[in-house]
């Protein structure tokens, strides 16, 4: 059971890596789309496109490892403390953000130039919380 556990911690850790770097390479890309002219922003989204998929598909591992190793390890969550609950109240809030800045930006894409401070909005909220949910984690399990 040892091992299934480790290769699921693995697999988280790979999911926080997905998601935080996928929030930090879309920082840095999706200033420079909105800046980017019209007749060039076509040289932009293929990278916008490929950073907004790795963001939600860490979150996905993320989702499905978390729940499984608490229940494999702990047998669920019962005994935690609050910080258990204050991370998955994070979680909850990466899970909204990361959303809603996947709906600006198919609206944007699709020409809405009033989605940009949505798309920030969600990527800025989704870091945060990111980082709160590694916050919590630490005095979760340590």
């Amino acid at each position: 059971m040892n091992t299934v556990i480790n290769l699921l911690m693995c697999l988280h850790f790979v999911g926080i890596g997905m998601a935080v770097g996928g929030g930090i390479a879309l920082s840095q890309v999706g200033p420079r789309l909105i800046e980017a002219p019209l007749d060039q922003r076509a040289i932009w989204w293929p990278l916008e496109t490929f950073f907004s998929r790795i963001g939600p598909v860490g979150l996905g591992l993320l989702l499905f490892t978390g729940p499984l190793m608490v229940w494999l390890k702990f047998g669920g969550p019962g005994g935690f403390t609050g910080w258990f609950w204050a991370k998955m109240t994070f979680v909850a809030l990466a899970v909204i953000s990361i959303g809603l800045h996947e709906w600006a930006r198919m609206r944007f894409q699709r020409g809405d130039e009033r989605a940009v401070p949505l798309m920030f909005l969600g990527g800025r909220m989704a870091g945060a919380a990111i980082l709160l949910v590694i916050f919590c984690a630490v005095f979760t399990f340590n």
